[in-house]
Protein backbone atom coordinates (compact mmCIF):
# COMPACT_ATOMS: atom_id res chain seq x y z
CA UNK A 1 0.00 0.00 0.00
CA UNK A 2 1.66 3.27 -1.29
CA UNK A 3 1.50 6.15 1.63
CA UNK A 4 -0.34 9.46 -0.36
CA UNK A 5 2.43 11.84 1.05
CA UNK A 6 5.01 10.20 -1.62
CA UNK A 7 2.71 10.83 -4.60
CA UNK A 8 4.14 13.10 -6.95
CA UNK A 9 1.39 15.63 -7.06
CA UNK A 10 1.89 16.38 -3.69
CA UNK A 11 5.61 15.26 -2.57
CA UNK A 12 7.17 17.36 -4.86
CA UNK A 13 5.42 20.41 -4.66
CA UNK A 14 5.72 19.57 -0.83
CA UNK A 15 9.16 19.19 -0.97
CA UNK A 16 9.61 22.67 -3.53
CA UNK A 17 8.05 24.51 -1.04
CA UNK A 18 10.43 23.44 1.94
CA UNK A 19 13.30 24.03 -0.44
CA UNK A 20 12.09 27.51 -0.82
CA UNK A 21 11.71 27.90 2.89
CA UNK A 22 15.18 26.67 4.09
CA UNK A 23 16.75 28.82 1.36
CA UNK A 24 14.76 31.60 3.13
CA UNK A 25 15.48 31.23 6.36
CA UNK A 26 19.55 30.80 5.26
CA UNK A 27 19.34 33.97 4.17
CA UNK A 28 18.64 35.63 7.68
CA UNK A 29 16.35 38.34 6.45
CA UNK A 30 16.02 39.19 9.74
CA UNK A 31 19.72 40.54 9.81
CA UNK A 32 19.71 42.30 7.28
CA UNK A 33 20.42 46.19 7.59
CA UNK A 34 17.32 48.84 8.16
CA UNK A 35 16.72 52.03 6.99
CA UNK A 36 17.56 54.76 9.30
CA UNK A 37 14.75 55.97 11.12
CA UNK A 38 13.89 57.66 14.42
CA UNK A 39 14.00 55.88 18.09
CA UNK A 40 12.08 56.75 21.16
CA UNK A 41 14.46 56.32 24.34
CA UNK A 42 12.67 54.93 27.20
CA UNK A 43 12.52 56.95 30.61
CA UNK A 44 14.12 55.40 33.52
CA UNK A 45 13.67 58.37 35.99
CA UNK A 46 15.81 61.27 35.23
CA UNK A 47 17.17 59.30 32.49
CA UNK A 48 16.40 58.52 29.01
CA UNK A 49 17.59 55.19 27.91
CA UNK A 50 18.43 53.76 24.70
CA UNK A 51 19.49 50.02 24.36
CA UNK A 52 18.01 47.19 22.70
CA UNK A 53 15.23 48.02 20.34
CA UNK A 54 16.88 51.28 20.23
CA UNK A 55 19.57 50.31 18.31
CA UNK A 56 17.43 48.54 15.87
CA UNK A 57 18.19 51.58 12.70
CA UNK A 58 20.90 54.30 13.42
CA UNK A 59 22.57 55.93 10.43
CA UNK A 60 25.88 54.68 9.83
CA UNK A 61 27.28 57.74 8.65
CA UNK A 62 30.76 57.44 6.88
CA UNK A 63 31.27 54.68 10.03
CA UNK A 64 31.27 50.93 9.91
CA UNK A 65 28.64 49.71 11.82
CA UNK A 66 26.54 46.66 12.59
CA UNK A 67 23.70 46.25 14.83
CA UNK A 68 24.07 42.52 16.85
CA UNK A 69 20.58 40.89 16.59
CA UNK A 70 19.04 37.94 17.91
CA UNK A 71 17.31 34.98 15.97
CA UNK A 72 14.15 36.91 15.66
CA UNK A 73 16.01 39.91 14.37
CA UNK A 74 15.46 42.20 17.60
CA UNK A 75 18.53 44.45 18.02
CA UNK A 76 20.83 43.75 21.15
CA UNK A 77 23.69 46.06 20.24
CA UNK A 78 25.02 48.48 18.59
CA UNK A 79 28.78 48.30 17.18
CA UNK A 80 30.74 51.28 15.83
CA UNK A 81 34.28 50.84 14.10
CA UNK A 82 36.66 53.90 12.83
CA UNK A 83 37.31 53.04 9.25
CA UNK A 84 41.37 52.70 8.23
CA UNK A 85 43.10 55.49 8.01
CA UNK A 86 40.34 57.99 8.97
CA UNK A 87 40.90 61.46 10.86
CA UNK A 88 39.79 63.01 14.07
CA UNK A 89 36.15 63.84 13.74
CA UNK A 90 35.54 67.46 13.17
CA UNK A 91 32.50 69.81 14.11
CA UNK A 92 30.39 68.96 11.04
CA UNK A 93 31.06 65.00 10.55
CA UNK A 94 28.35 63.45 11.74
CA UNK A 95 29.29 59.85 12.96
CA UNK A 96 26.86 56.85 13.46
CA UNK A 97 23.88 59.04 14.46
CA UNK A 98 21.14 57.46 16.74
CA UNK A 99 18.28 59.17 14.98
CA UNK A 100 15.91 60.38 18.19
CA UNK A 101 12.08 61.60 18.10
CA UNK A 102 11.14 64.64 17.82
CA UNK A 103 9.60 64.57 21.51
CA UNK A 104 13.02 63.34 22.83
CA UNK A 105 15.11 65.56 20.98
CA UNK A 106 12.75 68.99 22.21
CA UNK A 107 13.54 67.52 25.46
CA UNK A 108 16.97 67.56 25.10
CA UNK A 109 17.72 70.89 23.32
CA UNK A 110 18.63 73.45 25.05
CA UNK A 111 20.31 72.22 27.98
CA UNK A 112 23.46 70.82 29.08
CA UNK A 113 23.69 66.95 28.82
CA UNK A 114 24.92 63.94 30.55
CA UNK A 115 25.64 61.24 28.61
CA UNK A 116 26.48 57.76 29.54
CA UNK A 117 27.59 55.05 27.31
CA UNK A 118 28.17 51.22 28.36
CA UNK A 119 30.03 49.42 25.73
CA UNK A 120 32.30 45.57 25.23
CA UNK A 121 35.19 46.38 23.60
CA UNK A 122 36.21 44.67 20.39
CA UNK A 123 37.86 41.08 21.25
CA UNK A 124 40.12 41.93 18.36
CA UNK A 125 41.00 45.41 17.31
CA UNK A 126 39.45 47.42 20.19
CA UNK A 127 39.29 51.12 19.78
CA UNK A 128 40.90 53.40 22.34
CA UNK A 129 38.87 56.17 22.42
CA UNK A 130 35.36 57.18 21.98
CA UNK A 131 33.60 60.41 20.66
CA UNK A 132 30.09 61.61 21.07
CA UNK A 133 28.02 64.80 20.05
CA UNK A 134 24.87 66.11 19.67
CA UNK A 135 24.09 66.62 15.87
CA UNK A 136 21.44 69.27 15.21
CA UNK A 137 19.10 69.52 12.96
CA UNK A 138 19.90 73.24 12.29
CA UNK A 139 22.84 71.99 10.04
CA UNK A 140 25.27 74.32 12.13
CA UNK A 141 28.76 71.98 13.35
CA UNK A 142 28.44 70.42 16.93
CA UNK A 143 31.67 69.61 18.78
CA UNK A 144 33.04 66.13 19.37
CA UNK A 145 33.54 65.50 23.22
CA UNK A 146 35.60 61.89 23.82
CA UNK A 147 37.38 59.61 26.05
CA UNK A 148 40.06 57.01 26.50
CA UNK A 149 38.12 53.90 26.43
CA UNK A 150 39.83 50.55 28.48
CA UNK A 151 39.81 47.75 26.87
CA UNK A 152 37.79 46.27 29.31
CA UNK A 153 33.50 46.73 29.50
CA UNK A 154 32.99 50.01 31.37
CA UNK A 155 30.59 53.12 31.20
CA UNK A 156 31.98 56.16 30.17
CA UNK A 157 30.55 59.72 31.23
CA UNK A 158 30.19 62.81 29.07
CA UNK A 159 29.30 66.21 29.76
CA UNK A 160 27.84 67.96 26.43
CA UNK A 161 27.16 71.30 26.62
CA UNK A 162 23.28 72.84 25.48
CA UNK A 163 22.54 72.60 21.72
CA UNK A 164 19.85 74.05 19.66
CA UNK A 165 17.29 71.70 17.88
CA UNK A 166 19.09 68.24 18.58
CA UNK A 167 17.68 65.58 16.50
CA UNK A 168 20.07 62.92 17.13
CA UNK A 169 22.91 61.70 19.08
CA UNK A 170 26.27 60.85 17.24
CA UNK A 171 29.33 58.18 18.22
CA UNK A 172 32.54 57.26 17.12
CA UNK A 173 35.38 54.88 17.90
CA UNK A 174 38.58 56.69 17.72
CA UNK A 175 42.08 54.83 17.49
CA UNK A 176 45.93 56.33 17.31
CA UNK A 177 46.52 53.72 14.40
CA UNK A 178 45.06 53.86 11.22
CA UNK A 179 46.45 50.34 9.63
CA UNK A 180 43.08 48.64 10.05
CA UNK A 181 39.30 48.99 11.64
CA UNK A 182 39.21 49.27 15.69
CA UNK A 183 35.94 49.44 16.72
CA UNK A 184 33.48 48.70 20.12
CA UNK A 185 30.15 47.64 21.21
CA UNK A 186 27.97 50.02 22.44
CA UNK A 187 25.46 48.05 24.83
CA UNK A 188 23.65 51.02 26.51
CA UNK A 189 23.06 55.40 26.03
CA UNK A 190 22.06 56.90 29.01
CA UNK A 191 20.80 60.92 28.92
CA UNK A 192 20.37 63.32 32.08
CA UNK A 193 19.12 67.17 31.24
CA UNK A 194 21.61 69.01 33.78
CA UNK A 195 20.48 72.73 35.55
Amino acid sequence: MRNWLFHPIIFYPLAILFSALVIVVSLEPQSWPREPAQVAGVQDGEWLVFEGQSFNSPDPGAEEMTVVRDYWGRALTMRIAQPRAQPEPQPEEDGTRLLLTPEDGNALSGRPLVVEISYNPSPVNAAERLAVSLRSGDGGPSPWTSQEAPPQTATLRFNLPARSSVNAIGVRAMSRSDDQAYGIEITRIRILTRT
